[in-house]
């Protein structure tokens, strides 16, 4: 698999016109579009799908640049939906913090500390974070990695995949929701199975917009679950996830949070004086268990929770602040 180095910024993008439009409207960098334009992030260097993208972490003598950092801060991973922001299908792909979660992330950062989000949406799908002090993000269910604005790790579904994973969802009649780096897409078959995705375009629409057909992994909901399970081919070429509330994941395999998490770890000048992670789903479970101290909310399940070193409050009361303040951190 090739590796390419890529620099982009954070929520950088480009505009580019729909070929087909019905009514007016604009993609924002949330990920949402009616029609007319569409915005896609810039990746200064084009890459393939499937390619990886990573940064050099090893030393010239092969002996690791780890051995040559200094402790540093505390770092801290935050997943979004059900741990920063409760999902609210109204709001769309909206994310929406409390003002005291949000207080607690900038005191949290202002004590000299290093906050990452680390969430299974695509970057442009999390712009609504851009105003508040995040170093890193991993996203993409830890396929896309950003530190310090420089990308670090990057997976994406290989065309020929992407193109049978179509086909077989037509197939079997599941409706999915593609998300990518340069935006979201919808594979519709009539039924009515995506809540909160209503305003993303198709993937039709979306392929002849021209952003690139870039994604890195498909979600969808309870009434596709079974037929999704029953496919040889999706269960062969994804690692399924129970992310909560009716809502899964196909991702890449050999992915993950913790992957990503790994990744950044890495990339990071310092050594981190102690790494905290924050989930409450089944997709947080491997960024949870590569950090010294795992956070689950209350909202989360059972078997979630059996991986808690410590849990807190529900996402509805604001459980992050309620860790953060028990640890000491703000």
């Amino acid at each position: 698999m090739p590796i390419v180095m890529v620099r982009r910024s954070r929520f950088c993008s480009a505009t580019i016109e729909m070929v087909s439009a019905t009514s007016c409207g604009v993609m924002s960098t949330a990920g949402l579009s009616t029609c007319g334009r569409i915005q896609v992030p810039i990746i200064e260097e084009p890459r393939a799908a499937g390619d990886t993208v990573c940064s050099v972490t090893e030393s010239p003598d092969g002996g690791g640049a780890v051995a040559n950092k200094n402790q540093g801060p505390v770092v801290a991973f935050f997943d979004v939906d059900g741990t920063l922001t409760c999902r609210d299908f109204n709001e769309g792909l909206h994310v929406n913090p409390t003002p005291r979660v949000e207080d607690a992330i900038r005191a949290f950062v202002a004590a000299g500390n290093v906050a990452v989000v680390c969430s299974g949406r695509s970057i442009v799908n999390l712009s609504d974070l851009e105003h508040l002090p995040f170093s890193g993000y991993v996203t993409l269910d830890g396929t896309h990695v950003i530190y310090d604005d420089e990308v670090i790790y990057d997976r994406t579904i290989a065309p020929d995949t992407l193109a049978a994973t179509v086909d077989e969802m037509r197939r079997i009649g599941m409706e999915a929701a593609f998300e990518g780096t340069y935006g979201t897409a919808a594979l519709r078959v009539g039924l009515d199975h995506l809540p909160g995705y209503e305003d993303i375009p198709s993937l039709e629409e979306y392929e002849r917009s021209g952003a690139p057909m870039v994604f890195g992994k498909a979600n969808f909901t309870d009434e596709s679950l079974d037929v999704c399970l029953a496919s040889d081919y999706l269960m062969s070429s994804y690692t399924y996830l129970n992310v909560a509330d009716g809502n899964h994941e196909l991702t890449i395999p050999g992915t993950s949070k913790g992957v990503g998490g790994r990744a950044l770890l890495e990339a990071l000048p310092f050594l981190p004086a102690h790494v905290y992670a924050f989930g409450d789903s089944e997709n947080d479970l491997e960024i949870l268990s590569i950090a010294d101290t795992a956070v689950v909310m209350g909202n989360a399940r059972d078997a979630v929770k059996a991986h808690a070193d410590y849990v807190t409050d529900d996402v509805r009361d604001d459980g992050v602040v309620t860790a953060l303040r028990h640890f000491g951190l703000i």
